[in-house]
């Protein structure tokens, strides 16, 4: 019995599909369903084409961002509280975040997201220099007020979050260089 790639339905002493005029093959040498990633994705967050650890990194910033961020003696503060307090540098980590998701939101297309892998990157890094100018300067003042500061999950969660889509950047739009390799 052969089948046709197109209907896949089985056909016994003929080598064409009779509807498709499409030549037969054996059972095993069907096209599979599924094989190969998508050329474009319809949904935002469908983490096909390398979007999975983009998007799952920028989420986790943004997390990060409202989550208790550091401790002092008598003061525990999430990054919110600290941008609007004074380090208003702190509110372009989420920003870059922000900025990463507008790419998933805007470039579906595989050869779209390969050509966003180094503005990701970008975002990715610029969203870093923030966060551990102003961890330094809050470790500099509690220094100064010979204070423990304590770092909290959500200091860690914006980190690595940021690692995250730096790293993922690199397979954004699916495995190969821009040539489709």
């Amino acid at each position: 019995m052969l089948f046709c790639p197109f209907c896949r339905d089985g056909f016994e002493g003929v080598g064409e599909c009779p509807e498709h005029e499409l030549t037969l093959v054996p059972i095993d040498r069907l096209p599979r369903f599924g094989e190969g990633a998508p050329d474009e994705v319809a949904f935002f967050g469908d983490p096909r084409l390398g979007r999975g650890g983009v998007l799952g990194g920028a989420l986790l910033v943004i997390v990060g961002f409202l989550a208790p961020f550091a401790r002092a003696p008598g003061v525990e503060a999430s990054a919110l509280e600290i941008a609007v307090d004074g380090a208003s540098n702190l509110w372009l980590t989420p920003g870059a975040a922000l900025g990463v998701l507008s790419v998933l939101w805007v470039r579906r297309g595989r050869q779209g997201m390969r050509a966003a892998r180094m503005a990701v990157l970008g975002l990715a890094l610029a969203g870093a220099f923030p966060l551990i100018y102003t961890s330094r300067r809050i470790g500099l003042v509690a220094e100064a007020y010979s204070a423990e500061v304590e770092w909290l999950w959500g200091f860690g969660a914006m980190i690595a979050g940021l690692a995250l889509i730096a790293f993922a950047s690199a397979r954004l739009g699916g495995p190969g260089g821009l040539s489709g390799d």
